[in-house]
């Protein structure tokens, strides 16, 4: 890995940490991808997602799809947030970082991509407008009706108001 992974280093490095902690051999990941309706993850292609096949620079020659990433939860049985993001005490303060410039906590990660926590210097009301009217609860901790207007009105105004550990 280069010494700033990026999230296809992890995904990648999740997947074969599960996989071994199933104790299944690549190929075998391979045969239950195809039986569960993923026969592109080959066995090659298994071993290249997780060997992240490097340029002469060191990074990854091609990142981890989305598709993938769905399809190798399915496979092994784990929420996608748990081949995101490693699986460290929420409270651990290891940087965990999604874009250049955006540094958080594996448990603020977690509960961005749960969408419970908006992250990094964005406003709170935005991050929480996609959730639908049926599945809408107060999120846990800081997130009360109040603090979410009240820290989008600092983003909106002053620039201020990041979350996480940006």
């Amino acid at each position: 890995m280069t010494n700033k992974p990026t999230v296809s280093d992890v995904v990648a490095e999740r997947v074969q940490q599960v996989r071994k902690k199933r104790g299944w051999t690549v190929k075998q990941l391979a045969a239950r991808c195809a039986d569960l309706g993923a026969p592109e993850l080959s066995a090659q292609a298994l071993y290249n997602l997780e060997n992240g096949r490097r340029d002469d620079s060191g990074r990854r020659r091609r990142d981890v799809t989305v598709d993938e990433l769905l399809k190798l939860s399915y496979v092994l049985s784990v929420a996608p947030v748990h081949l995101l993001v490693p699986p460290i005490d929420g409270h651990a303060v290891v940087p965990y970082r999604f874009i250049e410039g955006v540094t958080t906590t594996p448990g603020f990660a977690r509960a961005w991509i749960r969408g419970q926590s908006p992250i990094g210097r964005v406003v709170a009301r935005d991050y929480f407008s996609e959730v639908p009217e049926s599945e809408w609860q107060e999120p846990p901790g800081q997130w009360s009706a109040q603090n979410i207007d009240a820290q989008s009105r600092a983003v909106e105004e002053r620039g201020e108001g990041g979350t996480g550990l940006d």
